[in-house]
């Protein structure tokens, strides 16, 4: 009988096979620790960005998901051929993803008002700087670009757009060893320009070019008519052990790129709920206490499609039957009743005249109804009165807070629009009324616009990253709704005829080729 003791070869395998497995087994409890912080961070941006035109959280912390997912499932195989002594197995357990990824999300943590974990940016060459993700008027995913340079992964795009977080790993040792294998000790050269690694030829050190390519980068990206701020992200990195690497660290400084190094990281917070309202604010906590209404938002609070079931008609137009879809789908007030709350609305004169044209020359008697309710200037009808009346002509409840009438504005109200610069003014000529006249009004006065048309907004966003500055403006408050409604209105004359089929055959006493089963009676209307 053999006994096993410490000194035994046996007894050393089951102690690394224990090691390893608790090694194993701790590191998937930490991807399971982010995971289930991410998760906690996709349902509050769910919350956050519920009624959003985008679907923003789709997109925000879809990557850096991936890249957790991909983490579990290589140290889940890890776990499971822990007995292999197979060299692709012995790695895989050794080289594993989680000491960056766990960083990572310490940055989010840190940070605030977060666009996208994880994305890809182009490393150009630019032939003009290109729409960076973030926040200028709505939240947009910027410009796309062909990758033929190269791509570029910004771990945490955070102060909506504004701010670029690279991590890296690298450690002193490792950085050390790099400076050596690149022969970039300079014997204490009394030229600091000629000791700086960037100003040689040999300088390809790692995390130069790191440096390199992300200060190259974000000069070729615009937010709100800047290039974002870019940071390196060292946790593993110390300042003042070796002056060789402080040398390396002040060249990327140099390069214009930020560093946050081990001692100027706290340590991330736990993730609270306040930790995520910073992460993720919600864009209406920033509304402003009067809203901008815009005549497609008008035309929405007014429509039969939004206040009623709508049957289909024989003369509805496919977009019509679109919208009655859309509407069984979700119903647009139960996105623009809590937006609107209890806030004090307005809309420009502008606005209302064209929202009168179309609902005297359209509208249903229901729909004329509602339009004299948001609208009307009796003076003898009180608030609540016509939150009242207006329940009276619809399905769904009107919080009783809805603040009725809307007043009607000037678009030039004091003078608001005496602070737009010519470029701006130039600009704006070719936004067509009444766009034109709300969105200015909204901008100038510092108010928030609601409106349905997203398509508008974009182009209204793309046109101001194209100006040099805005004078000192901020950038317009708007908030788009993912759908709109128009009025169900009524036929217009001429829009529907008789049209006679024949019949194939001697169908006289009974139809036999199929028609009345297809269309019914041959008198049958039809939409022309």
């Amino acid at each position: 009988m053999v006994l096993l003791t410490d000194d035994h070869p046996s007894a050393d395998l089951e102690r690394d096979h224990a090691a390893r497995l608790a090694a194993t087994s701790a590191l998937l409890n930490r991807v399971r620790t982010l995971q289930s912080e991410l998760e906690r961070f996709a349902v509050h941006l769910t919350e956050v960005y519920d009624g959003y035109f985008q679907q923003m959280p789709a997109y925000i912390h879809s990557s850096f998901a991936s890249d957790l997912r991909a983490e579990a499932d290589s140290i889940e195989r890890a776990a499971r051929d822990l007995g292999s002594t197979r060299p692709s197995v012995l790695h895989s357990s050794q080289s594993s993803n989680v000491p960056f990824l766990e960083p990572v999300w310490d940055t989010a943590k840190r940070s605030r008002d977060i666009v996208k974990l994880r994305c890809a940016v182009s490393i150009g060459p630019f032939k003009k700087p290109i729409m960076a993700p973030g926040t200028r008027i709505v939240r947009t995913q910027g410009e796309s670009q062909s990758f033929r340079s190269g791509s570029f992964v910004i771990d945490v795009i955070a102060d909506g757009g504004h701010s670029w977080y690279k991590v890296s790993s690298m450690t002193n040792k490792r950085l050390l060893f790099d400076m050596a294998k690149e022969a970039v000790y300079c014997g204490g050269s009394d030229d600091e320009d000629d000791g700086d690694p960037v100003n040689l030829d040999y300088a390809d050190i790692p995390l130069l070019k790191l440096a390199r390519n992300l200060a190259n980068a974000a000069k070729g990206h615009r937010i709100q008519a800047k290039s974002p701020n870019p940071f390196l992200v060292l946790p593993r990195i110390k300042l003042g052990e070796h002056p060789e690497i402080d040398m390396v660290l002040g060249s990327c400084r140099r390069l214009g790129v930020g560093l946050l190094c081990s001692d100027d990281l706290p340590p991330a917070p736990p993730l609270s709920d306040a930790v995520l309202h910073a992460m993720a604010p919600s864009p209406k906590a920033n509304f402003t206490e009067v809203l901008n209404i815009d005549t497609s938002l008008l035309v929405a609070l007014a429509s039969d499609f939004s206040h009623t079931t709508v049957t289909k008609q024989p003369w509805f137009s496919h977009s019509h039957n679109d919208h009655a879809d859309l509407e069984s789908e979700q119903s647009i007030l139960s996105l623009v009743y809590p937006v609107i709350g209890s806030h004090k609305l307005v809309c420009t004169k502008d606005a209302a005249e064209t929202f009168s044209h179309i609902v005297d020359t359209l509208a249903t008697a229901s729909e004329k109804a509602r339009a004299h309710l948001i609208l009307g200037s009796d003076p003898g009808k009180p608030q609540d009165q016509r939150v009242k009346e207006l329940q009276l002509l619809s399905i769904h409840e009107v919080p009783s807070c809805f603040q009725l009438p809307i007043r009607i504005v000037d678009a030039n109200e004091n003078g608001c629009q005496d602070r737009f610069t010519a470029p701006i003014k130039k600009l704006l000529e070719a936004v067509l009324n009444p766009g034109r006249s709300v969105f200015s009004y909204g901008w100038a006065s510092e108010r928030t616009t609601l409106t349905c048309n997203s398509v508008v907004i974009k182009q209204l966003e793309k046109d101001l990253e194209q100006l040099p500055n805005l004078g000192g403006l901020p950038w317009p408050s708007i908030w788009a709704f993912p759908t709109s409604r128009p009025l169900v209105g009524v036929p217009k004359e001429g829009t529907v005829r008789r049209r006679v089929r024949k019949h194939i055959g001697d169908c006289s006493e009974k139809c036999t080729c199929g028609i009345q089963e297809l269309y019914g009676h041959q008198g049958d209307i039809t939409i022309l």
